[in-house]
């Protein structure tokens, strides 16, 4: 069965967008950290160790393929009511349309296949060479875009606000005691982006990027970086010390290739659930294997 934390965010009268306010209290805002740090907490799953990569070349591999689904029933997404939090309007605009926010969402695809799921060996030693990608986190309509991702220490992830409105950024490492935090600064928005230039009747505002900030990531493990201004947002990224870890498709499918032969333990991780199973690779072999969370 998978498990997901929900908030009772059942409120006895409706808000609506006209009476939403733009300060949010002290003492409601601490409220939605305590819920931060146990979901933190729960979706934890150990990628680190203290091995470093090794890179070689002489070896015949093997390759790994298949897709993930989720059983179990699903719970309700969190709901987060914008009287709130700041910036109510332009946020609002994706909105249930009573003043209430959602987390995100991943829409399963056919069969209950989980597109987005990240799959990974864990505590692999040694075998291809780690690639390096350019790492860009936006914030467009106040969402982390994408939600989801992966990548390599050593890697600079690059975020850029394209909100007419500022986010604060806070990046932090998952451990079994609650949130690590790594990193916090401000994202201003560009100077020529303005919200009336969203919220005006029959208007179309254009997205621009504010001033870029980069944060290095120098340790494999779970990161979650969201805006403390604003809760709903969110985004998740499962950094490794080796590149063999995948992103699963639209369908669920993932592949992994050029493993070095040997017994490994097998993650699959994805903030609605985990699960870990071992498998053996052969050499010029393809292992082909359903998972379900």
């Amino acid at each position: 069965r998978v498990e997901q934390k929900s908030i009772d965010a059942t409120s006895t009268s409706q808000t609506t967008m006209l009476n939403l306010q733009k300060e949010t209290s002290s003492a409601t805002s601490a409220i939605p950290h305590v819920l931060f740090a146990l979901t933190v907490w729960w979706i934890l799953l150990p990628v680190q160790s203290g091995f470093a990569y090794e890179e070689f070349s002489n070896f015949t591999g093997g390759h790994l393929r298949g897709t993930i689904s989720i059983k179990g029933t699903l719970s309700s997404p969190e709901r987060f009511n914008l009287v709130l939090y700041a910036d109510p309007y332009y946020c609002g605009r994706i909105s249930d349309g009573n003043g209430w926010r959602f987390s995100p969402i991943t829409r399963l695809g056919a069969d209950r296949s989980l597109p987005g799921a990240i799959v990974f060996l864990e505590d692999i030693e040694r075998g291809k060479p780690v690639p390096s990608t350019p790492r860009v986190v936006q914030t467009r309509d106040c969402v982390f875009h994408p939600y989801i991702s992966s990548g390599k220490t050593g890697e600079t992830f690059r975020f850029q606000n394209w909100d007419p409105v500022e986010h604060k950024l806070e990046i932090f490492l998952t451990s079994r005691t609650g949130g690590l935090r790594l990193f916090g600064q401000d994202l201003p928005p560009h100077p020529d982006n303005r919200k009336s230039d969203f919220l005006s009747e029959g208007a179309t505002g254009t997205h621009r990027a504010g001033p870029e900030v980069a944060y290095t990531v120098d340790k494999p493990g779970i990161i979650v970086f969201r805006c403390s201004y604003h809760e709903y947002m969110e985004g998740w990224s499962v950094v490794l010390a080796h590149p063999y870890g995948t992103m699963a498709g639209e369908r669920g499918e993932f592949s992994i290739t050029d493993i070095p032969p040997g017994t490994y333990n097998l993650a699959v991780w994805h903030p609605m659930g985990h699960t870990t199973s071992t498998i053996r690779i052969l050499p010029e072999h393809t292992l082909n294997m359903d998972v379900d969370i």
